[in-house]
């Protein structure tokens, strides 16, 4: 599925691609026919494709008459020189005739004959072509006869999944092995598939699985394999651990239980399909506004998320605080009023209005900062005065500063006036010209679009409930959509 989790910390874990290459021979020309082998590395690949992360398009499979000498070692070319890289995994599986000669190992193919050991293939060549496979983990597993004398000491002490490993697990010593019975597993084909099947863990270390598999053989089988690094491979002291396949609603649960930036971009890339994408990219929008913790990233979450973000209400009451510390910051009559203006039930509007009236008797009645809060109703009028505010000097500022803003302030303090049908010509006039500019801004090739998306973002700011509100959000979904998808931001 792409998404694994990190053993060691909550993060995902490896990022490449998990390669098996496994090797069966039932039947041999020059050497006694086995029962299982084939039968063991089928039930093997059918294991770990349907129940851990590997693919079927990453395994290759050599059994019987396929599995020649030329054909082992051209495949261990082939992987040593194909796309395998320092982030990929790579499992390796021969069941077969094993043989010892000189107190050394080989694997038989099954063409050689037994009096031709030239045509056996030597341990130390198999240790050669895996030390030039440059992947993160090699996992090595041997079920033959004196598969034991493939290995070198395993290095003691804790193992990452993050550094490089090299490990070989056999099914025995320096001796025989047996076979399974016909239309049935190995013994120690067994043990392994017993516990990959049984483990219920997200995943399971490679050390436990051995652990487990020679409990179960020393019960069953009275055999004794034995587990090591490959010889002189650069074992960096890592761990394989097998991932199961999860489905994608857990992968999503996981997702939504670590709620970090990275883990949700990583869902977007891998599950672009995935009805969560949406839920998705909420979340990353909002730990990216909630991260910057500024008004204008705030404001752009909730206009973005506007009826369906998951964290609108966190982010409304963000906006209220940090829109409070810039106006108590700033500390005038006209910061304050706005943030009243803004957050009419505001957690700090009552502390804002103290601080208002104190502010405001420190002015003379006159003064420009409270007549310019007056006219841009960001001072309730006054009762007193109610009769005597003159509609038409009103009008006549309103027209004059010729903003939506200023318009909409005028309709609302005078809704009879006789000049509101011209207010709102002039309002729809203005939103009309604004709503252009942006659309041909967004075509434009000298903004990018996070200039192109703030256009959006201002304009909103400027022409609350204007007609062409639905239009530009649309624009501006378009354009955060392209800003994932691109390379243009």
């Amino acid at each position: 599925m792409g998404l694994v989790i990190d053993t060691d910390e909550n993060n995902w874990g490896f990022k490449g691609k998990n390669y098996l290459f496994t090797i069966g021979i039932d039947k041999y020309k020059f050497w006694t026919p086995l029962k299982s082998a084939v039968k063991d590395v089928r039930d093997f690949e059918d294991l770990l494709t349907s129940r851990y992360q590997f693919e079927k398009s990453d395994v290759f499979t050599l059994t019987d008459e396929s599995a020649t000498e030329n054909n082992i070692i051209n495949k261990f070319i082939e992987l040593s020189e194909s796309k395998i890289t320092s982030e990929d995994n790579l499992v390796v599986y021969f069941s077969g005739h094993g043989h010892i000669k000189a107190k050394t190992g080989y694997w038989i193919p099954v063409d050689a004959p037994a009096d031709q050991p030239a045509q056996f293939i030597n341990n130390a060549v198999i240790a050669d072509w895996l030390r030039n496979i440059n992947s993160l983990h090699t996992f090595l597993i041997v079920d033959a006869c004196f598969s034991g004398t493939l290995t070198s000491q395993l290095r003691s002490g804790s193992r990452s999944e993050k550094f490089k490993s090299r490990r070989v697990f056999t099914s025995g010593r320096a001796e025989v092995v047996p076979d399974g019975r016909v239309g049935e597993n190995s013994p120690f084909a067994k043990g392994l598939l017993l516990t990959l099947r049984q483990n219920t863990q997200p995943f399971i270390f490679v050390s436990r699985l051995i652990t487990d598999v020679k409990e179960y053989l020393s019960r069953e089988a009275k055999q004794e394999p034995m587990d090591a690094s490959i010889v002189n491979a650069e074992d960096e002291g890592g761990e394989f651990l097998f991932h199961l396949k999860i489905s994608e609603e857990e992968v999503w649960a996981t997702v939504v239980k670590l709620h970090g930036k990275d883990v949700y971009q990583k869902f977007i890339d891998d599950f672009s399909k995935s009805p969560h994408v949406s839920e998705a990219r909420d979340a990353l929008d909002w730990l990216t506004a909630e991260g910057a913790n500024t008004i204008q990233t705030l404001t752009a979450y909730i206009i973005d998320h506007v009826g369906d973000g998951k964290f609108l209400e966190q982010a409304k009451e963000r906006l209220d605080e940090v829109t409070w510390l810039d106006a108590k910051k700033v500390n005038t009559l006209l910061s304050l009023a706005e943030y009243v203006r803004q957050f009419p039930n505001g957690k700090f509007v009552v502390e804002a209005k103290q601080a208002m009236t104190m502010l405001a008797k420190k002015l003379s009645p006159g003064s420009k900062e409270i007549e310019e809060a007056k006219e841009r109703a960001l001072l309730p009028p006054d009762p007193a005065m109610a009769n005597t505010v003159n509609p038409s000097e009103s009008w006549e500022k309103a027209n004059a500063t010729n903003t939506f803003l200023s318009l909409l302030d005028f309709i609302q303090r005078f809704p009879t006036s006789e000049h509101v049908p011209e207010a709102r010509s002039i309002m729809k006039r203005l939103d009309k010209f604004a709503t252009n500019k942006i659309m041909l801004a967004v075509s434009s090739k000298d903004l990018s679009c996070n200039e192109k998306i703030q256009m959006c973002i201002d304009y909103f700011r400027d022409y609350p409930g204007a007609e062409n509100n639905d239009i530009i959000k649309k624009l501006k979904n378009r354009l955060l959509m392209e800003r994932y998808t691109t390379s243009d931001c």
